[in-house]
């Protein structure tokens, strides 16, 4: 879920999405560049609500309840890994480009940390919403949802609000579809603190990579002032923080530990490590088995040392 202190809202911007580049450029590994050889594509095909692949909605509560409340006003298209809804009235430019990126983030999240068994036989959805009226009556709909959500990801739905630039759109899209690709190939929940650090990282990586540009752990993480102690962090499971500033401290902590974890340890364990986590998995047990660390005070002290 993207945290919505970072954006302004704004209904009338179209997104412009950069053209995807193909992913050679990709995630660091302890200062080195990882080459990985996936190339984009470009599949859309719009399709009426029968013609869709629906079985990802068969579980799915608040997508389903879009549709039915007024299918007519709706529209689809489907790519290779999802099919986007849209407001018919608002045409398929947007949706079109979230496709193109959504389908350059699985491919690319997929591979980066060796996923290989899909246990979603089917497409992904995502709803898209280019109007804040629209977003906020539908968010009034979910009582379980925080409220101040500006997306968010539950199984295998996204509901994507715009943003009011491209460089926010394109950035809230990166973090959420991180979460829906995880869904994809993470059997479990993941505690909130993890979930947001690995959509925040690959959010930040994974963007570049869309871009066609190299991203070096030294320019990115510099250095973060007044991190929360990591027992304060692995609390955070399955509730947000009240306070507001404690929730962007939540964001900013837990993406730098999950890029600790990626460019200073062994990058193929964080598969592993995910696994685990999802499976409920005691942090300190999980960071002994797969890092090595005795506690989480072993741990703090070689983060501290990673946030200077």
């Amino acid at each position: 879920m993207k945290r919505v202190c970072q954006f302004l809202f704004c209904s009338t911007l179209a997104l412009v999405l950069p053209v995807p580049a193909a992913i050679t450029n990709s995630v660091p590994h302890k200062g080195n560049v990882l080459h990985v050889s996936a190339t984009p594509t470009n599949t859309w095909t719009e399709v009426s609500l029968a013609e869709m692949d629906a079985r990802a909605l068969k579980s799915n509560k608040a997508a389903n309840e879009l549709l039915e409340d007024d299918p007519d006003k709706w529209r689809q298209g489907q790519a290779q890994h999802y099919v986007v809804h849209f407001f018919a009235n608002e045409g398929d430019l947007f949706a079109r480009k979230v496709a193109a990126m959504a389908d350059f983030f699985y491919d690319y999240i997929s591979q980066d940390l060796g996923f290989v068994n899909d246990h979603f036989p089917f497409r992904s959805h995502i709803f898209t919403f280019r109007n804040e009226y629209r977003w906020k009556k539908f968010l009034k709909t979910q009582p379980t949802t925080e409220q101040w959500a500006y997306s968010y990801v539950s199984g295998a739905c996204m509901f994507l609000q715009q943003a009011k630039n491209t460089k926010d759109s394109t950035e809230t899209l990166a973090h959420e579809n991180t979460h829906l690709v995880v869904n994809h190939f993470i059997k479990g929940s993941l505690p909130v603190w993890l979930n947001e650090g690995t959509a925040e990282y690959y959010g930040e990586f994974g963007l570049s990579a869309f871009r066609g540009l190299t991203r070096h752990s030294g320019t990115v993480f510099r250095g973060l002032r007044d991190p929360l102690p990591l027992t304060r962090l692995f609390k955070i499971t399955d509730k947000y923080p009240e306070d507001r500033k404690e929730v962007d401290k939540l964001y900013k902590t837990a993406k730098y530990f999950a890029g600790f974890l990626m460019t200073k340890k062994p990058h193929e364990k964080f598969h592993d490590f995910l696994t685990a986590m999802a499976q409920d998995t005691d942090v300190t047990d999980a960071l002994r088995k797969h890092y090595g660390f005795d506690d989480i005070a072993a741990a703090q002290k070689e983060f501290t040392h990673f946030c200077r």
